[in-house]
């Protein structure tokens, strides 16, 4: 038996970083539940907001990537528990699973949650048969179209009749498992061989009505409130579940990119390239596995590496992505019988480390380090910690130090003479009100302003696209004549709709920032005119948290990324002027709904919580001004300060 504590040492300096913070975030909840124990009403509500921003804190992690590039082993080693999701060729990971460490709420009695489709997901699958039959329609290929609809249908039945009565029950509800059972894992999460289905094997029995799953670890050499979630990717046969992972990674902070170290040299997947071009580059980790399997693992990185930064090069993106190598295997090796190893994977250790050494213990040490696991660990850590750990505390350093100044500027508010010179509760509000009439309404029109302007930037970017592809379409006719196929790349209009999106959500947060100084401005002047309380000028800053999600509806699949070869015949063509007409058309319809969605289910939704942000800080103001009111009519001769200092 191997020594797991010091195998488990790589886990816990790989999360000591974040272990770190964790214990910084604690100091700082409990300087807040000080605050809230001096018994301050009127800041009441703000301390227990603060307080459930504490809480609701777990940073999310997604792990995609390549066919076959080793995800599930990777995340296993990243987890300490060889073999714990499948990881074989077949069964795969097909379904959404989010590894919640030592989580701070989870379900009662629950170590595994399965949740499932609802009847609108699934039928609509049948109906259109996925956005394969959508974008089949869309071009007009009514056979192809069918022929989907008629596969998905089959998939259909066959889940159906599989499960029987169970379908319906199973419909738009979950199921919760007090442990985490293998054998119950591998018939949610994964799909098996339908042939083995069909003979009374359990393996995939429910994954493909399962939407989603929830386990929950607590291992002592992991950290605490991490999610690690596994996705099945974007290029699932019908793309049913595509929009589900890219919900998934844009409510990531980090994304691990798991590459195959023998595809890694000659392509990236293009789904994947999609992904990481519509999220900040800044979050993302290239981590290129399966090195194990190579002659020289060491001296094939140099070549491996520059083939990536070329290909991210080739889409505009910088040395900002940080490319590590390595290999699940040997790290499930070191946690396991590293005897077992494959001839040929330890072959490739002793090329990176040098002769195998005697000790068991050592080969395990040496397995681990080439593993790159720890690197891995650390580079995932700095971007939680440095990104939106750092923006957790600093909101909540923000939000304590403006209660404490409310609370001083309260307590020290002197007792008038004549309590009837003081305005009534009714003006009061009414002057609130108008206060924040004002300040909203200039946000309402700021925002609405915003949103037109990203409108007709979006669609000026998907003219001028369209343009671009029909002038290279007629480059094209004028070269080969009507022979061939013609292709032209839509990386350039993703591009351009995420570089509109990000600049106008950082004019929104400026936007919300003049909102609230306008707050400010008119709350001061109403304190110093009614109660004559100055206060010291303070810079209204907008919190960091949450951050408006990354535009991953930019990663979708649209007709011309298809390599398939009907999509292929399709961009053959017969006459020219027939050609422009007709792929004018397709290129718009399928741009179109980009356009609309990033508007709707993006930019719309980045308003909404910025309003929230404006119309929570009028009313805080609002109860810091009651406050204020009070204390002129009561002088009450409580000790708030008192209690605050202790």
């Amino acid at each position: 038996m191997y020594e797991a504590n010091s195998i488990f040492d790589w886990h816990r300096r790989g999360f000591e970083a974040l272990n770190s913070y964790w214990e910084t975030l604690d100091q700082l909840e409990q300087a807040v539940k000080d605050v809230s124990d001096a018994d301050l009403g009127f800041v009441e509500d703000q301390l227990d907001s603060v307080l459930e921003m504490i809480d609701a804190f777990e940073p999310t992690v997604s792990v995609i990537g390549q066919v076959k590039a080793g995800k599930s082993t990777l995340l296993n080693a990243l987890i300490g528990k060889p073999g714990m999701l499948p990881s074989d060729v077949n069964p795969w990971t097909s379904v959404i699973t989010a590894l919640h460490l030592n989580a701070r709420h989870r379900p009662m009695d629950t170590r595994a949650l399965f949740r499932f489709f609802d009847r609108h997901e699934w039928d609509r699958l049948v109906a259109t048969g996925g956005r394969l039959g959508e974008m089949a329609n869309r071009a007009g290929f009514e056979t192809e179209a069918e022929s989907v609809r008629k596969q998905v249908t089959a998939m259909r039945n066959a889940t159906e009749a599989r499960l029987g009565e169970q379908f319906e029950e199973l419909l738009g509800t979950s199921r919760a498992f007090p442990t985490l059972d293998k054998a119950v894992l591998d018939q949610y999460i994964c799909y098996g061989d339908p042939d083995d289905l069909a003979e009374g094997a359990s393996e995939g029995t429910y994954a493909d009505l399962t939407k989603s799953a929830d386990l929950y670890l607590d291992l002592p050499h992991l950290p605490r409130g991490l999610c690690l979630r596994d996705t099945p990717g974007v290029n699932d046969t019908f793309m049913m579940r595509e929009q589900i992972t890219l919900n998934a990674i844009g409510d990531s902070r980090a994304c691990i990119v798991v590459l195959s170290a023998h595809q890694a040299l000659t392509t990236m997947d293009l789904a994947l390239l999609r992904i990481i071009c519509a999220i900040d580059a800044r979050e993302v980790v290239i981590f290129v596995n399966r090195i194990d399997e190579l002659e020289d693992p060491r001296g094939a990185q140099a070549a491996i590496r520059g083939s990536i930064r070329k290909t991210l090069g080739r889409m505009g993106l910088g040395e900002e992505i940080e490319i590590l190598f390595g290999s699940g295997y040997w790290a499930n090796c070191a946690m396991g019988d590293v005897n077992e190893m494959a001839p040929a994977s330890r072959a490739a250790l002793e090329k990176m480390t040098g002769p195998t050494p005697t000790s068991e213990t050592e080969l395990r040490q040496r397995a681990m380090e080439a593993s790159g696991i720890g690197a891995l660990m650390q580079a995932v850590v700095k971007r939680i910690v440095d990104g939106p750990g750092q923006a957790v505390l600093g909101d909540v350093q923000d939000e304590l130090e403006r209660i404490i100044e409310r609370a001083e500027t309260v307590d020290s508010v002197a007792r008038v003479a004549d309590p009837s010179t003081i305005l009534s509760e009714s003006k009061l509000m009414m002057r609130l009100a108008e206060i924040e009439e004002e300040a909203v309404s200039a946000f309402n029109r700021d925002a609405a302003d915003l949103r037109a302007e990203l409108r007709e930037r979006l669609d000026r970017a998907q003219e001028q696209f369209v343009a671009s592809a029909l002038e290279a379409l007629q480059s094209h006719i004028d070269t080969y004549g009507e022979i061939g196929a013609w292709t032209h790349d839509p990386t350039s209009l993703r591009m351009a709709m995420k570089t509109a999106f990000a600049s106008n959500c950082a004019r929104l947060r400026r936007k919300g920032e003049a909102a609230l100084d306008m707050v400010s401005d008119g709350i001061d002047s109403f304190l110093a005119a009614e109660f004559g309380v100055i206060r010291e000028a303070d810079v209204s800053r907008f919190p960091e948290q949450p951050q408006h999600r990354a535009p991953t509806v930019l990663a979708r699949m649209i007709t011309l990324d298809m390599q398939g070869a009907w999509w292929r015949r399709y961009w053959r063509f017969n006459r020219k002027g027939a050609a422009q007409a007709r792929y004018r058309d397709v290129i718009i319809a399928e741009t179109t709904p980009l356009i609309e969605d990033l508007m709707t289910e993006y930019f719309d939704p980045a308003i909404a919580r910025s309003r929230e942000i404006v119309e929570r800080f009028v009313f805080d103001q609002g109860q810091f001004c009651k406050a204020v009111r009070e204390r002129c009519l009561s002088g009450a001769a409580g000790h708030d300060k008192e209690r605050l200092s202790a």
